[in-house]
């Protein structure tokens, strides 16, 4: 039953995330030309768009917080797909864009994917399994290294980076801080002594280092890509790295796992990636882009004017350049 009450917050917690998601791209896309820097984050903090979308993916966050302190990381990070269709109407509706065929088929793609691994997942790990610390610390290890490879290489080449770099870095940052909010809760909901006595902080503080620098490669991503693209890399990448360290480190296989259901975990994650390795190239924002001639971007509706002074948006995201 916990299950499945998990995947009912899950479910609400995509929903914030999505429209958050949202708010918070076009924000970024409409007041920061180019490139992201620590320079654009006042005018952010102004826009009461960004704000609101922050606002939602605190309460999403919160949301997913507590449906992983229900049932385990393969079982609720797949349900962020969910967040990927809301937002790509969502995206359309405010840009005045005809989403394509392609679109929608790799939205399907992505879904149909998800669903299916999200079925697999629920019947195929075991949420009454005990951690143990070796593989709490093996993961703090990994993050520890992820955390200071990905942040060096974005302090020194970010003049470089595109944004299928950030969208990657911050799925599999996402993916590990699930597991760790998953291993926090389970150290407090299993202490036989005072709620904190168990927690391993060393998890927490390297958590949340993660969970900043993950959040910082989102906000880039933005600034370089629609938000429905994004997310549709997040809501890929952070499952299956979720999943993975679920079962080959922290031992979350059920007894009952077979080869068929891993087969079939397998299938339906390379369907939901090869969907967004479509919707990355046939949305039609990046079309387009790509069509546009060189000059400023036109602004969103309700958008300021942009500044004729400003670097040019278009030919910075025309194949060949940083995205």
């Amino acid at each position: 039953m916990n299950q499945w009450l998990a995947v009912v917050l899950a479910v609400a917690s995509a929903l914030c995330l999505a429209v958050g998601t949202q708010q918070q791209g076009t924000a970024v896309a409409d007041r920061v030309p180019g490139r992201l820097s620590p320079r654009a984050l006042p005018a952010l903090l102004r826009s009461p768009r960004w704000l609101l979308g922050l606002g939602l993916l605190g309460a999403g966050t919160a949301l997913n917080v507590t449906a992983l302190g229900l049932a385990t990381v393969t079982v609720v990070q797949p349900i962020g797909v969910v967040a990927l269709v809301v937002t790509t109407l969502l995206h359309a509706r405010h840009r005045r864009l005809r989403i394509n065929r392609r679109t929608w088929a790799a939205i399907g793609m992505c879904t149909a994917g998800g669903a299916v691994f999200v079925t697999c997942a629920v019947s195929a790990t075991d949420p009454a399994r005990t951690i143990s610390r070796w593989a709490e610390h093996t993961v703090v290890l990994a993050l520890v290294v992820l955390v200071c490879v990905l942040g060096t290489a974005a302090l020194l080449f970010r003049g470089s980076l595109g944004g299928t770099f950030y969208v990657v870095g911050a799925g599999i940052l996402y993916g590990f801080v699930a597991v760790l909010v998953r291993l926090t809760l389970t150290r407090i909901q299993g202490s036989t002594g005072g709620p904190l006595d168990d927690v391993n902080w060393a998890a927490v503080g390297v958590g949340a280092a993660a969970a900043v620098l993950g959040g910082w490669f989102v906000q880039s991503a933005f600034a370089g890509g629609p938000p429905d693209v994004v997310i549709a890399g997040l809501t890929v990448l952070d499952p299956m790295v979720g999943v993975l360290l679920g079962m080959l480190v922290l031992g979350e296989a059920a007894d009952g796992f077979s080869v068929v259901t891993g087969v079939l975990m397998a299938v339906a994650g390379a369907v939901a990636i090869v969907g967004v390795a479509v919707l990355s190239q046939h949305h039609p924002e990046v079309l387009a882009r790509r069509a546009a001639p060189a000059g400023p971007r036109p602004p969103a509706p309700g958008a300021p004017a942009a500044d004729p002074a400003a670097p040019d948006r278009a030919a910075l995201h025309r194949p060949g350049s940083h995205a």
